[in-house]
């Protein structure tokens, strides 16, 4: 049951298609500036950077890991999609028109710009290499085992062959390479997720019967309005997420926001976000469609129960392909090229964007680089790429150990973008908090949230929701196929074999801190609140900034004119008290003023201006 010739042959064709994308522009490229290498010379269009967008985000990790969500949880998490939405408008309406317009290739330059502190702004980058490395060997791990399910390559041997082809390709082609690249990948993903969606409900009688399955076993939830943090999806729990993820991904992360500074004008950088928005909905949803199919399938024999019950269910998907799509020729290959276009396509925008990184906010402004010409630059910049794909390959391996990678990389990812998310709102709409206060803000909610986040890794998994294999005796094949142990991964495989002890859940419920248990969906939320609420509170004590201390232009239009008001009515007391003060008490020998301004000072010499009445201005008017 691996792959057959015509399945080896599509699989190759999607890959020596990508490859040859980046050779072309390579060769297109030779001579490129380093404003087009990482920027495609600001000229690229909305729809084909959209599209980059979308399979950048949809990776191998959401193919398999949401269609085991659905699988095992249910429907719940299908509601992040509506805080994605609403978090890509936002982004659309309130970050671009602001980061746009000051023409940077690093979006922490803005950082920069805002607080003057070229320290801060170095902190934010090298938070952002790290969860850039860190998602890098998320990315390769899931196809990894994918691929050794149908080759005879260890998962450590295939993370090898996929980081080396996304960085060969990568590092040759620069960012018009790596877009027009993920537009092929994400035609190739939505083939792959649609076969498994349109064989599955074949074999269920149709999609109703799929969801008709779904229904009666437990596993449609859409409307959860439960408040409880300590749940593990609800309504609001997968807006708040779905919404951080999208302020995080597409609003403070580099590798999308290059995206849309690849275009030439606000009106198209907001486009590329309204046509991913779209994308990314339809590709989702087919996803998360994927794993009902899935279910209906194994409803009364569940693979993942009898072989290894804390084996993630992400890996549901192998069983499935190869049990029902290598029955047609070529889909098993198809489904294994989405799985490779998807890694392909999110790991070359991580490499292009770590490279524009590296360059612009440390590299750029050492003297030794002073001189060098524009292609040498280039040419040093793809030296960055290889050295960044090298490294991200070496995580691969790390991640490899880990167990429920989709709920780790989103507890993780959220540990590190909120404080991100938390520092950039407060820079676009508190204009009056300094550098000192943004500075303790960023650093306590760092510290906090992966205090929180290397907590809740250590828990151990949430029960599955219940599952069958009644019918195990009926099927014979699936029977036989769990017992081969489909998914070929055991605790044995793994390279540097850190950890697959079960820990006993009432033992950790007394030994842990119960914030640990707090839904991973808020970590982003965490985040933010922490670096907000630190920053205002030391800004108070520290002294805040006047409108000479920022550029009106690196603020919200309505923030701005709510910070000079304020100044304004400071403005106005100031002169009533000071100033009037003064120019009536310079006129002692004037009975009539004196008459009108009426000194107290029973314990602060303070002044109370006494206004004239209207008769005495009618007779002095008369006189």
């Amino acid at each position: 049951m691996g792959l057959g010739i015509l399945d080896i042959v599509l699989l190759t064709l999607s890959i020596m298609s990508s490859a040859a994308i980046g050779i072309y522009y390579g060769i297109k490229g030779r001579k490129s500036t380093p404003l087009e290498y990482l920027l495609g010379g600001k000229s690229m269009k909305p729809l084909p950077l959209a599209m980059s967008m979308m399979v950048g985000t949809v990776s191998a990790i959401t193919i398999m890991g949401n269609a085991g969500e659905m699988y095992a949880h249910g429907t719940q998490m299908w509601m992040m999609d509506l805080g994605i939405v609403l978090g890509l408008v936002i982004v659309a309406k309130v970050f671009i028109p602001i980061m746009y317009p000051l023409d940077m290739v690093s979006l922490y330059q803005y950082v920069e710009k805002r607080f003057k502190s070229k320290w801060l702004r170095q902190a934010t980058v090298v938070l952002q290499l790290l969860g850039g490395y860190f998602f890098i060997g998320f990315l390769l791990f899931p196809p990894s085992v994918a691929l050794q399910a149908f080759t005879p390559l260890p998962s450590y041997a295939n993370i090898f062959i996929v980081g080396a082809t996304c960085t060969l390709y990568s590092a040759v082609g620069g960012v018009k390479a790596v877009v027009y690249a993920d537009v092929l990948q994400s035609l190739v993903m939505i083939a792959g997720v649609l076969a498994i969606v349109i064989q599955g409900s074949m074999y269920a009688g149709g999609l109703d019967m799929v969801w008709d399955i779904a229904y009666h076993n437990d596993r449609i939830e859409l409307l959860n309005f439960n408040l409880d943090p300590y749940q593990h999806h609800s309504f609001w729990l997968c807006i708040i997420l779905g919404f951080f993820f999208t302020l995080g991904t597409f609003g403070v992360n580099q590798s999308q926001t290059q995206r849309y500074f690849s275009t030439g004008s606000i009106a198209q950088a907001q486009w590329v976000l309204y046509y991913a928005a779209i994308g990314m909905v339809f590709l989702r949803g087919l996803i998360n469609l994927s794993g009902l199919v899935i279910y209906a399938y194994f409803k009364d024999c569940d693979p993942l129960t009898e072989n290894d019950p804390h084996k993630d269910p992400a890996y549901v998907l192998i069983p499935y392909v190869k049990m029902v799509l290598t029955k047609i020729p070529g889909l098993s290959g198809l489904f294994v090229a989405a799985i490779y276009a998807a890694v392909l396509s999110s790991v070359s925008t991580q490499l292009n964007s770590m490279t524009a990184l590296l360059w612009e906010d440390f590299l750029k402004v050492l003297p030794i680089f002073s001189d060098w010409s524009e292609v040498k630059i280039g040419g040093l910049q793809k030296v960055i790429v290889f050295a960044t794909g090298t490294l991200g390959t070496a995580l691969g391996f790390l991640v490899s150990q880990l167990q429920s990678f989709l709920t780790t990389l989103f507890a993780i990812n959220g540990a590190l973008s909120g404080p991100l998310i938390g520092l950039f709102l407060v820079a676009v709409y508190l204009p009056w908090v300094t550098y000192k206060g943004a500075s303790a803000g960023f650093i306590v909610s760092i510290i906090l949230n992966m205090w929180i986040a290397i907590g809740q890794v250590t828990l151990p998994k949430r029960a599955l929701l219940p599952s069958s294999r009644s019918g195990c005796n009926t099927n014979p094949a699936v029977e036989m196929f769990i017992a081969d142990d489909p998914f070929n991964v055991t605790a044995t495989d793994n390279v540097f074999n850190l950890t697959t002890v079960a820990i006993d859940t009432m033992q950790m419920e007394d030994t842990k801190h119960p914030v640990y248990g707090l839904s991973y969906c808020l970590n982003s939320l965490w985040g933010t609140l922490f670096c907000i609420v630190v920053s205002v509170i030391v800004t108070a004590i520290t002294g805040s900034n006047t409108p000479e201390d920022v550029d009106e232009k690196l603020i919200a239009p309505g923030s701005w004119v709510l910070f000079q008001r304020s100044l304004v009515l400071q403005a106005k007391e100031f002169f009533r008290e000071k100033i009037l003060r003064r120019e009536s008490s310079t006129r002692g020998g004037n009975k009539q003023k004196d008459e009108e301004l009426e000194i107290k000072d029973p314990l602060n010499n303070s002044l109370e201006l006494k206004e004239p009445k209207d008769d005495d201005i009618e007779s002095r008017g008369a006189v």
